[in-house]
């Protein structure tokens, strides 16, 4: 996920009719870490998620 902001990203809260601002809900809640770093045009955040385990049988 990538944006034209510099600042860190944040949590914040989102209301139920909110058309934007759930970029960051949705990766603290599905990924297993996440970070973020500054670039020219702004900042990158990227994530982790687990995969899950696939069974032998």
């Amino acid at each position: 996920m990538s944006d034209a902001d510099s600042r860190e990203p944040r949590l914040r809260p989102v209301g139920e009719h909110d058309e934007g601002g759930r970029g960051m809900l949705l990766i603290n809640e599905l990924a297993h870490r996440w970070g973020s770093r500054a670039t020219r045009d702004g900042k990158v955040v990227w994530f982790e998620m687990e995969l899950p385990v696939r069974s032998s049988h």
